[in-house]
C-alpha cells in the first residue's frame, strides 16, 4: 500500500481545488492510501471527514516574525510525524500549500509534487518551490505553458481535474423534479448568469458591462451574480453594485451571494458567462455543460481546452474596450436561438462524459503518484 499525503493551504476553502481532488481521490484506489492534512480543523476538515476521507488536522504555521526558530523545529516535528505514519509521497493541492510543506518533505526525505491551478509569478522564491518539488502537475496545458518558461529542470505533468458526474446529475435531476425555483425572477424570464468568487480577475465587472448591451436586443433578460468575496475583496465587490447603479440595471440584475445550491441555480439559467481574464481550469464551465446551460466563455487560459467554439460553447476575448460588446453578442445568440443553445449543451455534455467525467483524468491521476513515489536512481529503498 503507497499511503500519499495530500497536502492544502487553508482551513476554510472548500473550492473547486478542494472539490477536484475529493472526486479524484475517490477514484484512485489500486493499492494507494490517501490522507487529506489540513490546516488544523474547520470548514475543510469537516468537508473532507463528510466524504469518508482520513484527515490529519494539524497547523503548519508559525509567526516568523515573532519566533523565527520555530519555523524549522515545527518542519522537523512533522518530517517525523510522516516518516511515523509511512508517507510515501505528498502532494500538495495548491501552490501555496507548497512552502512549509516542501520544506517539512525535504527533512524527512520524502519526495512531494506541487499541484500548480495558478498563474503563478515568475519569482525566484517560486522558481525555487518548483524546483525542489519532484514533479510538478499542472491543471491544464495552458498552465504547464506557462510554468515550462520558467522551470529549467523539469517539465510539468499536465493533470486535468476529473469531476464525478453522477452526483451532480443527481442533484440536478432532484431540482428539476422538485419544480422548485430558485431564481428571483418569474418563471419563463431568460436569465443569464455569473457564478465564481468575486474577484477582480473573474472580471465580474464584465458581465455587468455586458448587461446594458443585451438588453438593447432581448429587453425581457434578467441576470444574476452568484458568489461571495474574501475579506480584502470587500471594497471591489461594493464597487460592482455602484456600477450596476451607475449603468442603470439595477433592476435587471442580482447579486445572490454564496450559495450552497449554486449547481441548481445554474441548471435554471439561459446562459453561463465566464468571464475571467485567464482561468486555469475552470470547473464551473463543465458544471454548466453537465446541467445543460449553454456556455459563453473567455478564449483564455484553460477555457479553449473545455469549451469548442460554436460546438460545445462560444468563445469570445475578455480584454480590452470590446469586451462587453463581444460577449453580449455570444449570448444574443444563445437567447434568440433555442436549436443552438440545445446543440451546444447536448454537445458539452457528451464531451464531458468523454474526457473530464471518465476515468481518464484518475487514470492519469495514479501514473503520476507512481512516478512521484518510483524510488530515485541509485537511491535505497525506504523501510
Amino acid at each position: 500500500m503507497t499511503t500519499i499525503m495530500i497536502a492544502h493551504a487553508l482551513p476554510f476553502a472548500v473550492s473547486g481545488a478542494e472539490l477536484a481532488i475529493a472526486d479524484m481521490v475517490e477514484q484512485v484506489g489500486g493499492g494507494f492510501r490517501c490522507i487529506m492534512l489540513t490546516p488544523g480543523e474547520g470548514p475543510l476538515a469537516a468537508f473532507y471527514r463528510r466524504r469518508g476521507f482520513e484527515v490529519l488536522a494539524r497547523s503548519i504555521q508559525t509567526r516568523r516574525r515573532l519566533y523565527p526558530g520555530l519555523h524549522t523545529i515545527q518542519s522537523a516535528y512533522y518530517a517525523r510525524a510522516f516518516r511515523r505514519l509511512g508517507v510515501d509521497g505528498v502532494v500538495c493541492n495548491t501552490f501555496s500549500a507548497a512552502g512549509r510543506v516542501g520544506t517539512l518533505c525535504g527533512m524527512a526525505g520524502i519526495p512531494h509534487a506541487v499541484y500548480v491551478r495558478e498563474y503563478i509569478r515568475n519569482i525566484p522564491l517560486h522558481r525555487r518551490m518548483l524546483a525542489r518539488a519532484r514533479c510538478v502537475f499542472a491543471v491544464s496545458a495552458d498552465v504547464a505553458a506557462y510554468l515550462a518558461d520558467f522551470m529549467d529542470r523539469k517539465s510539468p505533468f499536465v493533470a486535468r481535474d476529473y469531476i464525478d458526474v453522477r452526483p451532480l446529475e443527481r442533484r440536478i435531476e432532484v431540482h428539476r423534479r422538485s419544480g422548485e425555483r430558485l431564481l428571483p425572477f418569474e418563471p419563463g424570464t431568460p436569465v443569464v448568469g455569473f457564478v465564481g468568487r468575486i474577484t477582480p480577475y473573474k472580471q465580474p465587472d464584465l458581465f455587468l458591462r455586458m448587461i446594458p448591451h443585451v438588453l438593447r436586443e432581448v429587453p425581457e433578460c434578467r441576470f444574476v451574480v452568484v458568489g461571495s468575496h474574501h475579506e480584502a475583496a470587500a471594497p471591489y465587490a461594493e464597487s460592482l453594485r455602484a456600477l450596476a447603479r451607475d449603468l442603470g440595471i439595477e433592476g435587471s440584475v442580482r447579486f445572490m451571494g454564496q450559495r450552497d445550491d449554486a449547481v441548481e441555480i445554474i441548471a435554471e439559467l439561459s446562459a453561463f458567462c465566464l468571464t475571467s481574464d485567464r482561468e486555469p481550469f475552470p470547473r464551473t464551465i463543465l458544471e454548466a455543460q453537465l446541467a445543460g446551460c449553454p456556455v459563453a466563455a473567455a478564449n483564455s487560459g484553460g477555457c479553449p481546452e473545455l469549451v469548442e467554439d460554436g460546438v460545445t460553447g462560444l468563445l469570445f476575448d475578455p480584454i480590452g474596450d470590446g469586451a462587453p460588446a463581444a460577449l453580449a453578442s455570444r449570448v444574443t445568440r444563445i437567447l434568440r436561438d433555442a436549436a443552438l443553445g440545445r446543440s451546444l449543451s447536448a454537445a458539452a455534455r457528451e464531451k464531458v462524459a468523454a474526457a473530464e467525467g471518465s476515468l481518464a483524468p484518475v487514470n492519469e491521476f495514479r501514473r503520476l503518484l507512481g512516478v512521484l513515489t518510483a524510488p530515485a536512481p541509485g537511491a535505497p529503498g525506504r523501510n
